[in-house]
């Protein structure tokens, strides 16, 4: 049986799993994302991987990573939270290991993994976005991944949801990623109450009827559907479908659909909104996914 190293590089954390070539997943683990300028994730990344040589005969490394990137040369060219891997090949950095490396933007992964055994398997043109420390997207048409140049389409987080000429940072105040991420939901919530609270620990508390998480979240939803619709008037997929640990919660797709019906009627009836299959481990499905198909290793 072959086995990989899976890594899910975020902005927060390194998610890793041991998986075989079906996208089972045999050990897991997560670590922190050490603090950038460092130089501390390259050699986080390396021995998350040595480790796992100790203890399996893994026959390649697949990663899934923030930003755009050349999935052929391995060459990062944005990484968004991630800045230790920018303006680099990650395939050169370990290649020492003697391992074969593939890897893609996160949103991309999301993507694959919702294409290969998710909610978009019947699907040829599909839109899916993560809602994590920022927002990114992978887009689908006609049953390619669209891409762009130098892998830049789908970061959706940098769109902007608003302007004011008078301010010299309109994309960090207005941007998709800024309003919209389930990062931006609690830091907002921790300006305005000094509390400091995870994503699904303000759902909760909205439950219980905390005012202020009603109306973060209230901001919330209301960026998530404009951004969504602006998606759907652009492409007109099939389907948009939106990840990251917080769109399990019940509510986000139902509030999204209903606000994006206020705009315009007609979206919800052109493309459908829902949830990724995966949720959290939708990166490393899809990086897995990635791997395969780039070694010619699918069945």
């Amino acid at each position: 049986m072959a086995f990989f190293a899976v890594i899910d590089l975020g902005g927060t954390s390194i998610k890793h799993s041991v998986m075989d070539g079906n996208g089972i997943i045999l050990h897991s683990g997560s670590t922190p994302t050490p603090i950038q300028g460092q130089e501390a994730t390259f050699p986080v990344l390396s021995d998350i991987i040595q480790a796992y040589q100790q203890e399996f005969d893994v026959e390649g490394v697949a990663l899934s990573i923030p930003g755009a990137v050349d999935c052929q040369s391995g060459y990062v060219y944005y990484a968004g939270a991630v800045k230790d891997i920018e303006h680099q090949s990650i395939k050169e950095k370990l290649s020492f290991l003697k391992l074969p490396i593939e890897l893609d933007n996160d949103a991309n992964c999301a993507a694959l993994a919702e294409k290969w055994k998710g909610n978009a398997q019947e699907c040829q043109s599909f839109v899916c976005y993560t809602a994590g420390t920022g927002i990114g997207g992978g887009i689908f048409i006609n049953g390619d991944m669209y891409r762009g140049k130098n892998g830049l389409a789908g970061e959706f987080g940098l769109m902007t949801l608003g302007f004011d000429k008078h301010l010299e940072t309109i994309i960090e105040r207005y941007s998709f990623s800024n309003l919209g991420s389930a990062r931006s939901l609690t830091e907002r919530y921790f300006h305005e109450t000094g509390e400091q609270v995870d994503g699904i620990e303000l759902f909760g508390l909205m439950e219980q009827g905390n005012q202020r998480a009603v109306v973060e979240l209230d901001r919330f939803y209301d960026a998530l559907a404009v951004g969504t619709a602006n998606i759907i008037h652009s492409l007109a997929p099939e389907k948009v479908l939106i990840g990251g640990g917080i769109s399990a919660q019940p509510t986000v797709i139902s509030e999204v659909k209903k606000r994006v019906e206020c705009i315009w009627p007609e979206a919800v009836h052109t493309s459908e909104i829902d949830s990724c299959f995966f949720k959290n481990d939708a990166g490393k499905i899809g990086a897995l996914f990635h791997f395969l198909t780039q070694r010619g290793r699918m069945a």
